[in-house]
């Protein structure tokens, strides 16, 4: 019968070596204020970076902001109310951290999941699976 240190000693030899997730580049949000509208330029790209459909971000910005708006043909987010620009980046910010990075590696390659009425996120980095709140 083996004994205890050599089991474990085996098992930490057959562990693939601990490599760190590849960074994510997140674009900053471009933000441009028109009239009495906040229009983000770039909201489709960011959207596709972080492997998100940009009708589920808008969901979240739109009912944190308690405003309405909209995403035009060319992947334009328009707020049909004047922003500042840093609101919406801690707003994003705060999306970011819940319902795209990872809880448990702190990757944000991440896809986000329904299953039923629960939200899942799966991570692609470590494959941990973490529910969170609907948005």
């Amino acid at each position: 019968m083996l004994d205890y240190q050599r089991l474990l000693d085996r098992l930490y030899e057959r562990l693939p070596e601990r490599r760190e997730p590849p960074k994510l580049d997140i674009p900053s949000l471009n933000i441009v204020h028109v009239g009495l509208q906040t229009h983000i330029k770039n909201f489709k790209e960011v959207c596709d970076v972080l492997l998100r459909e940009p009708r589920i971000c808008a969901r979240y910005l739109l009912k944190e902001l308690a405003a309405r708006g909209s995403i035009d043909d060319s992947g334009v987010f328009i707020i049909y109310s004047r922003v500042s620009t840093q609101t919406i980046n801690s707003l994003f910010k705060r999306f970011l951290d819940t319902y795209v990075k990872c809880q448990t590696c702190g990757s944000y390659q991440t896809e986000l999941r329904r299953k039923g009425k629960v939200w899942i996120i799966r991570c692609l980095a470590c494959g941990a699976e973490t529910p969170v709140k609907p948005i």
